[in-house]
């Protein structure tokens, strides 16, 4: 795996931002396919790096977060309140089908974000993006993708 300039939300390419009211109408979309229904939105800002929809099916909670820059987005147990260090990336196949038949956004699999920074090509980052390496000390893919840095 290769990550791509702009990975850290550091220095991002210039580019288009996900725009928060179509990745949330995807997301309620999404959720009706699942008997659920969307009860939670944060948008990306300085930190966190992404866009969160949380999705409630049942007693089941799921963060849906999608890249602020890159066409990425993860599923994730939602976050405990005041919890800034602690993402547990999960799979869920059926929203990713959904979200997927709308949106070019490639869905992460638990296993790609938990993939160690050892396994990956880091060569397209610019200096910027490695030095906050050095200072939040990421060790998977997830980390870096989905971070709350500031």
């Amino acid at each position: 795996m290769k990550l791509p300039p702009g990975a850290t939300g550091f220095n991002p390419p210039p580019g288009q931002r996900a725009d928060l009211r179509i990745f949330t109408a995807v997301c309620h979309h999404a959720a009706r396919t699942i008997d659920a229904a969307v009860t939670g939105i944060t948008a990306a800002g300085v930190a966190p790096n992404h866009h969160t929809i949380t999705i409630t099916h049942g007693q089941h909670h799921i963060a849906v977060m999608r890249h602020l820059t890159l066409p990425f987005i993860a599923f994730a147990h939602p976050r405990a309140s005041g919890d800034a260090t602690t993402t547990t990336f999960v799979d869920h196949p059926g929203l990713a089908a959904a979200i997927t038949d709308l949106t070019g956004a490639q869905v992460l699999t638990g296993e790609q974000l938990r993939t160690p920074l050892s396994q990956v090509d880091l060569d397209g980052l610019d200096a910027g993006e490695h030095d906050q390496f050095s200072y939040w000390k990421p060790t998977t893919v997830g980390e870096v993708l989905f971070n709350f840095w500031d």
